[in-house]
Formats: structure tokens, sequence, C-alpha cells
């Protein structure tokens, strides 16, 4: 694990910040937030002190409220002192004010506000760059899927099953190298029987560890395709193990795969369409936008943690849709 991400934040902005936390955890990528890690009777100064020191990056949660913390202010002071690389991320649309100018002038901003997962499949690249894991704890002969996201993740995928087709042929030519090829005697090259090779009893194979490591190989070829949208993916299982112990559900993924009963996406796409209108409208008539845009991230938040639950999505737009309509009419 590498070192861990310190989010500054106002205290105004808890919510986007545990958002953006939760999403980089998810990731792999340990955060450290003065909201949630400074423990009761610590010494409030000290401990962020010792936090970005030990810091591997620091996230900066910029918005109108960060604008006017002196608190920020004095972590970007100790990050600059400890030279510690920030990454700046805007919860709104709004620039930063003289004094966060000079800091910020030269670093690349990312949009929270424009497009959730981008921006932070975004961030999350940004981190893994400045603050490398040095220790994941996984053996180096074990391939690990990728956790599945709503995301297209063929690319991912067809490397990895690259790799454990590869894992698979060198398991098999370690187990075969070391016994002999058998000697060919043809009518056209008689061998006399003086010359003739005695036999040599072979070691009996070591069926049980063979059948062990092709299991461990087949199941975690099938960890990393089953929940593909692609069928070539789902495809190279079965050209594998064409009579594998998932065979018949890999059949039903693929079948199911090529003939889709439905396209919730679709829906889904027209529900983002709405809220996103109602958003617009909102804004044009809130008096203080940041709450506004609080909620909003808040939301974008339990949206992406339903995954593909149909039930859960459609809870979470409809709590959105009385939420903002609130906002709209004023009640």
């Amino acid at each position: 694990m590498g070192k861990k991400v310190f989010i500054s934040h106002s205290s105004k902005d808890s919510k986007t910040a545990t958002a953006i936390c939760t999403a980089l955890e998810a990731r792999g990528h340990e955060c450290w937030m003065s909201s949630r890690d400074i423990k009761p009777g610590e010494n409030f100064q000290g401990t962020i002190v010792r936090a970005i020191r030990e810091a591997g990056v620091m996230v900066l949660v910029f918005s109108a409220n960060a604008n006017n913390s002196d608190e920020i202010k004095k972590e970007m002071a100790l990050a600059s002192q400890s030279k510690k690389m920030v990454i700046p991320v805007r919860a709104e649309d709004v620039l930063p004010s003289e004094d966060f100018t000079y800091e910020l002038a030269t670093r690349q901003w990312i949009d929270m506000f424009v497009d959730w997962e981008k921006a932070i499949e975004a961030l999350s690249s940004q981190v893994g760059t400045a603050s490398p894991k040095t220790d994941t704890g996984v053996r180096p002969d074990v391939v690990v899927a990728p956790p599945v996201t709503r995301k297209s993740n063929a690319p991912v995928v067809a490397v990895i099953v690259a790799l454990l087709l590869a894992g698979a042929a060198a398991a098999y030519w370690s187990s075969h190298k070391s016994t002999p090829a058998p000697a060919v005697v043809t009518s056209a090259s008689p061998v006399p029987a003086a010359a003739a090779p005695v036999a040599q009893p072979q070691a009996a194979p070591q069926a049980g560890s063979e059948s062990g490591s092709n299991a461990q190989l087949e199941s975690q070829l099938w960890d990393s395709v089953k929940n593909s949208n692609d069928v070539s993916v789902v495809q190279s299982y079965l050209d594998k193990y064409p009579n594998g112990t998932f065979t018949a559900v890999a059949k039903a993924r693929l079948e199911a795969l090529k003939n889709p009963a439905a396209k919730p996406r679709s829906a889904e796409s027209s529900m983002d369409a709405e809220i996103a209108a109602m958003y617009k409208r909102a804004r044009a008539n809130a008096v203080d936008t940041s709450a506004l845009a609080d909620e909003q991230s808040a939301w974008l938040a339990r949206r992406a943690s339903c995954g593909g639950d149909p039930g859960c999505l459609r809870q979470a737009y409809a709590e959105r849709r009385a939420e903002l309509s609130r906002w709209i009419t004023g009640n």
C-alpha cells in the first residue's frame, strides 16, 4: 500500500470530500481526512501537520467555501514546504481567489461537477502516478481481476485473458519438459537388438498437483471474464475450456449478450437528462448554490454506489427529483 492521500477540504464541503474519499478508497488509494481521522483528544494542528508530511499526495476539494478558508491556505503552505504534489478538484464552477491563484496557477483542474465517474477515474489515475503503491500483497504468480465497473472493461479483460492463457501454457510445459521423448523406430531405420535402448520406468505424473493448478487457472480466467459485456471476451473462456466447470454458465452469459431482452441504460440516460435539466433550473433559482452543489455531489456518489441495481437506481432518481423540486418551487 502506498502513502495516504491527504484530502484538504472546507468543513462545509464534507459531503463532497467524503464521496471523493470513498471513491478513491474503493480504487485502492487509502485516504486521510481531518473530519474522519482525527481522534477525540488529539492535537488538531499537530495531527494535520504530521498527516501532510507523511502523505504521498494532496487532493484539494476546491469550492466557494474553500476560497474563503484560512485553514486550507495553511494546508497548502504546508504541502508546499513538504514538496507534496497538490491535485485540485473543483466541486463547483468557481475560480480561485487571489490568495489561491499563485499556488494553483500551474496545476491542471479536474472538474467533478461535469461527469463524476470520468472525473473520479482521472483523479484515481493521477493519484496513482503521484503516489504509486509499494506493496499490494499479491503473489507474482497470481493474476487478479480488476474491479468490475459499469464502464466497458473489454481492453483490460482482454489483457488479463492473454496473461492467463500464457500462464496455462507455461504450467503445461514446465510439467512436461523433463519427460524425454520416446525413441521412434521405423522400418526404414532398424535398430540392432544389442543397441536398442532399455526402457526406463517413468515416474507417475503428479496428477493432483497439475489438476489443481489447471483448476485454479480456469477459475481465475472465469472470474476475469464473467461480468464482461464483450462477446469476444466471454467466448475466449469457452475457446480455452469447451468442457470446463463453468461452460454452461458461460454459454448462458454469451446467449444473453447476443440476445439482450432490453436496454436499461437507455432509460437511465433519459433519467440523467431529466435530472440535469432540473438541476439547471434549481441552480438558476438558488440563492446558495454551494449547498445545492454539495447536495448534487452527494447524490452522484449515492447513485454510483447502486452499481447496476435497477431498484436502487429508481429510488435514487426518485429521491433526487423530489429534492430538486423543492429547490425549484422554493418549498
